[in-house]
Order: C-alpha cells, then sequence, then structure tokens
C-alpha cells in the first residue's frame, strides 16, 4: 500500500468512524434529500447516495456488469434457482430499452411462487425456524410446517410486512384469523429443554430466549446482554431487558386448530396423509396376515376364519404361531411415538400458544439478580426501553390497561414496533432487504445495531430505504424491485483500479464493486436439482427427510431417520426437515444456519469437506447423471450437449477452448469406461457426459454468483 492509499485509507476510516459515532439507530427517521450527482447513470436515489460517498473517498464505481451476469444474479436472488437456458436467450435477444427489459424480468420473478420459497427462508434464518426441539431429547414438533408455509404465502402475497409482524407477535390478540393462529408459532421456534431441570429455570430460560429474539429480529439490539447487568454498550438497563420480557410473560404453550391451509395444498396433503398411513397400517397387515395363514394351517380351517381377535390373542400369549420379533415389531408399530408416525405430521393443529384464561392470575416479573431465577429483585411492570421513551409516551396508559387483564399486552407490544414513531424495526428490515442483495447490510451486523455493531456505512441511503418502505405500505416488493433495477446491484465484481480501491475500503462498504457471493447450502443444492431436471415446484405440507449419506446412522437414542420417498425429496431445501440435533452432512458442509440461534448472515467458508462432499457424495453423482440424460435428449450430437450443459449450469457459451477439452475428455473418458465389465455401449458415453456435468457443479463459476 502506496503512503498516499494509506493516508486516504485512514482518513476515510476515521470520518466513518465519527459519521457512525453521530448516528444513533434511536434516532428518528429521517428524510435525506437526494445527492446531486453529475453522472446521469446513477442520478435514481439509491446510486445517488452510494455514488456521492464514493465520490467523498476518491473512488470510482466498477462499470455495469452485462445482461447476462446480471440476469443470473437477479434470478437467484428473487427466487434461489438459476435461470433457464430459455430464460436467458429470450432477455438477450429483448431489443427493448434495458429500462424496459431489466423491469420485466424483475415483475416476472417477483410474481413467481418461488419468490416466497427463497426469501422465506431469509426470514426463518432469522426466527431460528427448525422442526425438532433440540437438546437432549430433541423432540418432532410436528406441524411446525404450517408456520413455514405462512411465512412463504405472506412473501408471495407481499403482505404488509408490520401486518406480518404484528400477527407473529400477537395474531390472538389483534384477530387476525387464521394468519394470527399460526403466526404466534413464532414463540415456539427457539430451542426448548423438557429435561433435567426444575420447571421454573425452564420456564425462564424460555422467556429469556423469546425475549432475546425478540430484540434480534425486530430491533436490530443485543437485548439478551442486560439479562444480568446493564448493557454494556447500549443504553439498555437490566430492568429495561426484563420490562420487555412481562410483555412475554403471561404465554403459555398451546397446540390449537388451525385453519391455515391452502386450498390447493389439501389434495396433495390428503394424498400424502394416506401414504404415510398406508405405508403403517400396510405394514402391520402384512404381518398379521402371515400369522393368520400359521394359525389357519394350525386349525385346518380357512384363513378368512380366523379373526383380529385371534390374532391379538395369539400376539399376546406369544404363541408358537409368532415368529421372533414379530410380536415387538407390532407392538412397536401400533404404539410408536411422533418420530414413526408420519402421519401425524398432517394434523390439524399448530403449535402456538396463548394467554392464561380469565380469572387465573397472571404472572409477576422481576428484575433477577445476575439473571438468576431464584435470586428476584425488584419487581417491573411491561413498558418499553428508556432510550425509547421519547416515541413510546402514548402507549403509556394502554399498557397499564392491558397490565392485569389476561391478554393485550402482546398487543401493545406488536402496535409499538411497528408504529410510524418507531425507527428501529424500519431500519432494521430495510438493512436485512438490502443485506440479501448485496452480501452485507448498510449495517453489517443486521442483528446488532448498538454501538458494539459495525456501524452504519450509508446512514442516509438506511433512513430512504426505511422510509421507502414505510410509506409504501410496508410492501416488500416495491423496495425489491427499486434495488435489484439501480446501477449499483448491476455493478460488475471487476474494477479496473481494484487495488487502489481495496486499499482505501478493503471490505467494500462503499459499494466500488460488486462482492461475488456463493450459494447457500440450500441454494446450491435446489441449483443441482434444477440443472438435473429432477426439482419438483410442489408447494407446503410437511417435511421430508433427505437421504443420510452411506455410513451415517439412522436409528438415535430418540429418533430414527427414515428417508421420504423421491417424489418428496426431489422438492425444494426449504421443506427439508429441520431437525437440530442432526443436521444434513452437505447442508452443515455449506454452511446452513445454526437453528439455535437468529442467523443474522450466512457464512461463507471454504473448507476440503466442501470440496469432497460436492465431488464425491452420491447427492453429486446421481443429480450429474440425470443432466447427463437429459442433455443427451433425442440424439444430440455431443458439441450440442456440452453447449446445452454450459448454458444450464453457467449461463453462458464454452468458449472454443472449453469445448475442445470437453470433446477430447468425453472421448478418453469413454474409452475408459468401455474397459470396463458390465458397462453397456450407450452407458460408456453417458457416463463421460456424467463426469463433465460433475466437474461443471463443481466450478467455482457454478457456486458463486459474480
Amino acid at each position: 500500500m502506496t503512503r498516499h492509499a494509506l493516508l486516504t485509507c485512514c482518513c476515510w476510516l476515521i470520518a466513518a468512524q465519527i459519521a457512525s459515532a453521530e448516528w444513533s439507530v434511536f434516532d428518528p427517521l429521517t428524510d435525506p434529500p437526494t445527492p446531486a450527482v453529475t453522472d446521469s447513470e446513477w442520478s435514481r436515489p439509491i446510486d445517488a447516495f452510494v455514488f456521492a460517498k464514493l465520490r467523498d473517498a476518491g473512488l470510482s464505481p466498477a462499470p455495469s456488469a452485462g445482461r447476462r451476469v446480471w440476469l443470473r444474479r437477479v434470478t437467484y436472488d428473487l427466487t434461489g434457482l438459476p435461470p433457464t437456458p430459455a430464460e436467458i436467450e429470450k432477455f438477450l435477444a429483448d431489443e427493448r430499452p434495458d429500462k424496459e427489459a431489466f423491469a420485466a424480468v424483475v415483475d416476472r420473478l417477483l410474481a413467481a411462487p418461488q419468490y416466497g420459497e427463497r426469501w422465506g427462508r431469509h426470514w426463518l434464518d432469522v426466527v431460528r425456524y427448525a422442526d425438532s426441539d433440540g437438546f437432549a431429547i430433541d423432540g418432532e414438533r410436528t406441524s411446525l410446517w404450517r408456520f413455514r408455509d405462512y411465512v412463504i404465502r405472506t412473501f408471495n402475497e407481499d403482505r404488509p410486512f408490520d401486518q406480518f409482524i404484528r400477527e407473529q407477535v400477537a395474531g390472538d390478540e389483534i384477530d387476525a384469523g387464521e394468519y394470527g393462529l399460526v403466526g404466534v408459532s413464532f414463540y415456539r421456534l427457539g430451542p426448548w429443554e423438557a429435561d433435567n431441570m426444575t420447571a421454573q429455570r425452564r420456564r425462564q430460560d424460555y422467556l429469556n430466549d423469546v425475549t432475546d429474539g425478540l430484540g434480534a429480529a425486530f430491533l436490530g439490539l443485543t437485548i439478551g446482554c442486560a439479562k444480568c447487568h446493564d448493557h454494556k454498550y447500549d443504553p439498555i438497563t437490566q430492568a429495561d431487558y426484563y420490562k420487555l420480557q412481562a410483555f412475554v410473560a403471561p404465554i403459555q404453550h398451546a397446540r390449537i386448530d388451525a385453519g391455515f391451509l391452502p386450498e390447493e395444498m389439501k389434495p396433495d396433503l390428503k394424498r400424502r396423509y394416506e401414504q404415510a398411513v398406508g405405508k403403517r397400517l400396510g405394514k402391520i397387515n402384512e404381518i398379521k396376515n402371515k400369522i393368520r395363514g400359521r394359525i389357519a394351517k394350525k386349525k385346518s380351517v380357512p384363513a378368512a376364519e380366523v379373526s383380529d381377535a385371534d390374532i391379538d390373542k395369539a400376539v399376546k400369549e406369544k404363541q408358537d404361531v409368532v415368529e421372533s420379533g414379530e410380536a415387538d415389531e407390532l407392538k412397536a408399530l401400533m404404539t410408536s411415538p411422533d418420530h414413526l408416525r408420519p402421519e401425524w405430521r398432517f394434523e390439524a393443529k399448530a403449535t402456538a400458544i396463548n394467554n392464561p384464561g380469565d380469572g387465573k392470575s397472571l404472572p409477576d416479573t422481576f428484575v433477577l439478580n445476575n439473571g438468576d431465577v431464584f435470586d428476584p429483585g425488584e419487581q417491573v411492570k411491561a413498558s418499553f426501553p428508556d432510550v425509547a421513551k421519547d416515541w413510546s409516551v402514548p402507549w403509556a396508559e394502554r399498557i397499564a390497561a392491558a397490565a392485569d387483564a389476561p391478554s393485550g399486552r402482546r398487543r401493545v407490544l406488536a402496535e409499538w414496533l411497528t408504529s410510524d414513531a418507531n425507527p428501529l424495526t424500519p431500519r432494521v428490515l430495510a438493512n436485512r432487504i438490502w443485506q440479501y442483495h448485496f452480501h452485507a447490510g448498510l449495517v453489517a451486523t443486521a442483528n446488532d445495531f448498538g454501538a458494539n455493531g459495525s456501524g452504519v456505512s450509508h446512514p442516509h441511503l438506511l433512513d430512504y430505504l426505511a422510509r421507502q418502505l414505510t410509506t409504501g405500505g410496508w410492501r416488500l416488493k416495491p423496495l425489491h424491485r427499486e434495488i435489484v433495477l439501480s446501477r449499483t446491484y448491476r455493478s460488475s465484481a471487476r474494477h479496473p483500479e481494484h487495488q487502489k480501491c481495496q486499499d482505501v475500503d478493503p471490505d467494500n462498504r462503499l459499494l466500488w464493486r460488486s462482492t461475488p457471493r456463493r450459494l447457500e447450502s440450500e441454494t446450491l443444492r435446489d441449483a443441482i436439482l434444477a440443472v438435473s431436471g429432477r426439482l419438483r415446484y410442489e408447494m407446503g405440507g410437511p417435511g421430508f427427510l433427505e437421504k443420510l449419506p452411506a455410513g451415517m446412522r439412522t436409528k438415535y437414542s430418540f429418533f430414527e431417520w427414515e428417508a421420504s420417498p423421491d417424489e418428496l425429496r426431489l422438492r425444494r431445501s426449504i421443506y427439508m426437515f429441520q431437525r437440530r440435533n442432526l443436521v444434513h452432512p452437505m447442508m452443515e458442509a455449506f454452511d446452513v444456519a445454526d437453528l439455535n440461534l437468529s442467523c443474522e448472515r450466512r457464512q461463507q467458508t471454504i473448507t476440503a469437506p466442501q470440496a469432497l462432499t460436492l465431488f464425491n457424495s452420491e447427492f453429486a453423482h446421481e443429480n450429474s447423471l440425470h443432466m447427463a440424460q437429459r442433455l443427451q435428449g433425442d440424439g444430440r450430437d455431443v458439441p450440442r450437449q456440452l453447449e446445452l450443459a454450459y448454458q444450464t449450469a453457467l449461463g453462458r457459451e464454452p468458449t472454443a477452448d472449453e469445448l475442445s477439452d470437453c470433446e477430447a475428455f468425453i472421448k478418453s473418458a469413454t474409452e475408459r469406461y468401455s474397459k470396463r465389465e458390465g458397462v453397456s455401449e450407450a452407458d460408456r458415453s453417458l457416463f463421460a457426459l456424467r463426469d463433465v456435468c460433475l466437474v461443471l457443479i463443481n466450478t467455482t463459476e457454478f457456486l458463486y454468483l459474480d
């Protein structure tokens, strides 16, 4: 780094720290004027805010990426799937001005049902969605999938996000109908320890988990740091923590009737239910019929004359007509717990919460000395942090009215979180939306807007986005549209003055280029299924269990991992059963979210197990083979197969050298397979093409968005 560059970098960092110190998430939202810029390409508000910051730092933005790069980037961003060769060809052939052609693509992607699956996954990360309890027993939550489907449906319908927040915080108290009944499952998403502690401690741990989750998801604050003492960095006292906790203190776990189930899902769900029940009942009948036949033979009577009572008696008395193990297997099938009764996952109940009924005493809330439930201090009532008192006054009377009522506290909390006066919630949400489009938020620590967080790189831009959100009715799709159509979003990942920009802004917080991003674990799995042609698009319903790699245990102390049928396992990864204590190895290798914690942003590690998983796993080989079969089609020649392979996997044509190298490899691999015993002539070329497909899905170009 040159002396000048070092000086520039230091000056910029000092200026950024000063600006960050002057800005607080607790400050009211501003309505900043759009900076004046002379470059018309950067005149839109988002671009002007970014360009002004770059100009002040003495930097210039990267050139615009081409149409092909932008299409791949925006398709993955909005749907989590790669663009098809047909979609790419149509977009590149669109002769309309860029403004119209790009807008048409965005509108199509936002209207696709896959948008809700993609963006619903982001929210499930934040709120810690999982289908099991975690800890030692890790019991199944057999109907929590309804919350996952509710989230996807909310995103697809572009329902106002402030209403979505209110439904999760107090859906049962604001009379939100089926949405509210399922929405409050938000309070059942964290891990739950059902054993090895007193009921009082278990309850307090649960309330702490809920309070921490509220702070992280909606306020972007590390509220949990104040449970034992005043927050060391932010203006949040220990009393503030327990005052906030008092809003949720009355809730109790419940399983309630939930009407939320889209009509179009019911026939498919009924079919799956019948399959699940039929599998278990079929096995029971198979064993019983064997016993029936032996009884009939022993008594020399037709099998039809042997009643179920005769069979039950033989099993109970362990008569010689019952072979070893049959009695135990029947008992297990007929009295099995949830994990062996997949039909329970289709029940109409929802995992939710409710309030104590009328006449029941409401729990008091105390400041706990050192966070110890057995060492209570001052009693507190529900209220909001003192730092927010300037915009919390209108709720004082309502809080007091709800303090001793059987319900109503969480309704006040929900309305406070989404009120026009509250600057935290819209800032936090706008920052999350920005983050998922640019790899990092304007506040890089999306769950911590406080003093110990990253600070904000573009405070005026963040307030602009937050205002666009609130004035636009809290709808996310218009905000997505504005972001992905911006010149900032279209920037290339390559900059002609890369080293200079790197010296001044090594983390790219000023957005001088696009940051390459690796596909997340779910997106990678979905992309492989998509290019193989096997991905199934059925939406909703109970989660499926993916097949575990050979050699892994499938039977554990409290559950059995039984892979679902292919027709279910070929669905998108968001519908994979999320077990806390056993994460699928492929998902774990590619940095799936920790299901026990609110995940503000996925990690992007580079490790040896990733390469081993993607090159050697049964999943990769199986789908590479299906991709090869798809490419061979109706007698396509090898050059056309390879062209289509590159178009499908990488969204581009192969270069002349790549085509030549692949053709040479196909020829040599086909000869090699001809020397293997049992490989037919037709399979030789198929296996060679499969190997090419396997290499393509292992390339950096497939794994990363440029």
